[in-house]
């Protein structure tokens, strides 16, 4: 009797070690999914900070180049001169910025001088941005300057095109 009471203890013992040692390879996993998954998270964020530090530099780029734009043409009608000072110096918070109502009809302004501009630049065959910036990518121009040319971020212009190839 106590050679049978030993025989199912050791087959009960076994048991539950087998039991610990597949619960204990579960938690492993577990643990390591939630390593991926925190390296993903730190991933992603580090993405969307350098995209809204890119976002904000392009945000400062047009309000300085709004706001010269504003100073020329302020020197434009106060009197004429020969030609217009472009300062690549950043906007300072002391320098005057226009209004926030005044901004639509400033950037109507600017759409409407820069539309004659566009039109020689730019191919007129092509319908969409899209299509656009593709046909000035084939023809070898960068980033930048097809952002220039099509009056859109750079970074508009990076995902723009990296999405039509897909």
């Amino acid at each position: 009797m106590i050679a049978f009471l030993l025989t199912v203890s050791f087959a009960l013992h076994a048991f539950s070690l087998f039991i610990i040692i597949l619960l204990y390879l579960q938690l492993s996993k577990v643990k390591e999914v939630e390593k991926k998954q925190s390296q993903l998270i730190q991933e992603m964020e580090e993405t969307i900070s350098a995209y809204l530090l890119e976002w904000k530099e392009e945000n400062e780029r047009f309000l300085q180049a709004l706001s010269q734009r504003m100073r020329s043409r302020d020197n434009v009608q106060t009197k004429p001169s020969p030609a217009p000072k472009q300062h690549s110096a950043p906007v300072k918070d002391d320098e005057w910025l226009p209004p926030m109502e005044q901004v639509d009809t400033i950037k109507d302004r600017i759409e409407i001088s820069e539309t004659n501009q566009q039109q020689k630049e730019v191919p007129s065959s092509p319908s969409s941005i899209a299509e656009q910036a593709e046909q000035l990518q084939k023809e070898g121009k960068t980033i930048e300057e097809i952002a220039k040319l099509l009056n859109k971020g750079k970074t508009e212009i990076e995902l723009l095109l990296k999405f039509r190839q897909m």
